[in-house]
C-alpha cells in the first residue's frame, strides 16, 4: 500500500487540534502507553529543540509525532490514533523520520517503548531499531543512521 502522509508542525499551544489530541491521549488504549501533562502542548510548542507534528492522511488528522533533538541524538514518540493503527501509517512515519524529512540532522534515534506494547516493539525492530537497555517497564531502542 502506498501511503503518502503530510505533516504540520504545531507552533502554538492553542492550535485547533489540541482538544482532539487531548481526547485521543485520554483514551485507555493510548493512556496505557503515553501520558501527557497539563502543560504538554505549551512544552512542545515553546521549548527549543522540541518539535511536535500533526500527522495527516489526505486531510484527516490520524496521529502525532513528538521529537526532541539533543545534539546529534533524536528522541521520538509516535502516536497513530487507534482507529488508524495497523494500516502502515506508523511504518511510513518512522521511514520519513529515518530519511530526516524534518531536516533535524541527527545521527541516532532513541525511543522508549513499554515492554507490554509488543506491536510497537515489533514495529520499531522491523524498522531497524535495536534494543539497548531496559528501565523498569520501558525498553529503549536505538536506530543508528548509516549515511
Amino acid at each position: 500500500m502506498m501511503v503518502n502522509l503530510t505533516y504540520k508542525q504545531m507552533l502554538d499551544e492553542n492550535d485547533i487540534a489540541v482538544s482532539e489530541l487531548k481526547a485521543i491521549y485520554q483514551l485507555p488504549e493510548v493512556a496505557r502507553y503515553l501520558n501527557i501533562s497539563d502543560n504538554y502542548f505549551c512544552y512542545v510548542t515553546k521549548t527549543s529543540g522540541v518539535y511536535f507534528y500533526k500527522v495527516y492522511n489526505k486531510d484527516e488528522l490520524i496521529g502525532a509525532i513528538h521529537l526532541e533533538l539533543n545534539g546529534n541524538l533524536l528522541y521520538m514518540d509516535i502516536l497513530i490514533f487507534p482507529k488508524f493503527q495497523r494500516k502502515g501509517f506508523a511504518t511510513k512515519v518512522i521511514e520519513d523520520i529515518q530519511n530526516d524529512i524534518f531536516k533535524l540532522n541527527y545521527n541516532k534515534i532513541e525511543i522508549a517503548v513499554d515492554e507490554t506494547n509488543s506491536a510497537s516493539l515489533k514495529l520499531f525492530e522491523n524498522a531497524g531499531f535495536t534494543r539497548t537497555s531496559k528501565d523498569d517497564e520501558l525498553i529503549n531502542l536505538v536506530y543508528q543512521k548509516t549515511n
